[in-house]
């Protein structure tokens, strides 16, 4: 397989003031969100609860296995919604810290 380097999957923001829309794409990772200079749309999310109350993603599930197969690493929002849907494992979670233990160690 082959592998490119520095590849992001982003979420590119589109949509009107108040009323966001986003297209998964796969560009360069110092390219701009919205240049324009993608490789691929592999994606798109409306995060607006439509008529039915909820909010919408649509996957192409096949193109994004494969451009994570290349080294196209997620950003943290795409990593959060390609693990909701099962395409990654869910990321890490920090470690609870006791509020109490936490001002006792500032204390000292």
């Amino acid at each position: 397989e082959m592998t490119l380097g520095g590849l992001r999957i982003k979420l590119v923001r589109w949509g009107f003031t108040h009323r966001p829309f986003y297209i998964m794409s796969v560009s360069h990772r110092r390219t701009a969100r919205n240049s324009g200079n993608r490789f691929e749309d592999v994606g798109w999310w409306d995060p607006n609860p439509s008529g039915d109350g909820n909010m919408h993603l649509g996957l192409k599930a096949d193109r994004i296995k494969y451009w994570l197969s290349a080294g196209a690493v997620p950003t943290t929002k795409a990593m959060a919604l390609l693990s909701r849907v099962g395409l990654l494992p869910s990321p890490p979670k920090p470690a609870d810290v006791n509020p109490a233990q936490a001002a006792g160690s500032k204390q000292k």
